[in-house]
């Protein structure tokens, strides 16, 4: 079965830099856990979208955006624990490991403040998972989004 421009293997369709043409997003029901609009600033609460604890360094894509507009990743912080990190700054994080079970807090700058009432947040978490490869060495990257609703 043709998926795009890659090879259907029953579940989902294997890319090879990008495993996100599947038919079900598995993590989306859980990735937002919450979501606050302030003034100036966009709270998030976000699940890692693997079953098993991974480095920092495998969140190879973190875009949020609102109202479909997308937001800049300089501007996002993502804090697990003790630490922050800037979204470009994850791909250096490989010390750090991401627990299955908690949840890191991202923050994301608002280059203004958004009018009162509802507004939609859409995030796009994409996960390199070390240990799928395809032939060619390349790892799979599991890519999940979720929307959720915010008034301000």
């Amino acid at each position: 079965m043709a998926c795009g421009a890659a090879v259907w293997t029953g579940d989902f369709c294997c890319f090879t830099a990008e495993v996100g043409c599947r038919t079900t997003y598995v993590f989306a029901r859980h990735l937002v856990e919450s979501a606050v609009l302030g003034d100036g600033v966009l709270h998030l609460s976000v699940r890692l979208n693997w079953y098993r604890s991974l480095p920092l360094c495998c969140v190879e894509r973190l875009e949020v955006s609102l109202d479909g507009v997308p937001l800049a990743p300089e501007g996002t912080t993502l804090t697990l624990g003790a630490g922050t990190w800037t979204v470009p700054g994850l791909a250096g994080a490989d010390g750090t490991w991401w627990p299955v079970l908690d949840t890191a807090r991202v923050r994301v700058a608002l280059g203004a403040v958004p009018d009162d009432g509802p507004h939609v947040v859409e995030v796009l978490v994409g996960t390199r998972i070390p240990y799928l490869v395809d032939r060619d060495g390349h790892a799979a990257v599991i890519v999940d989004r979720a929307r959720a609703e915010v008034a301000r």
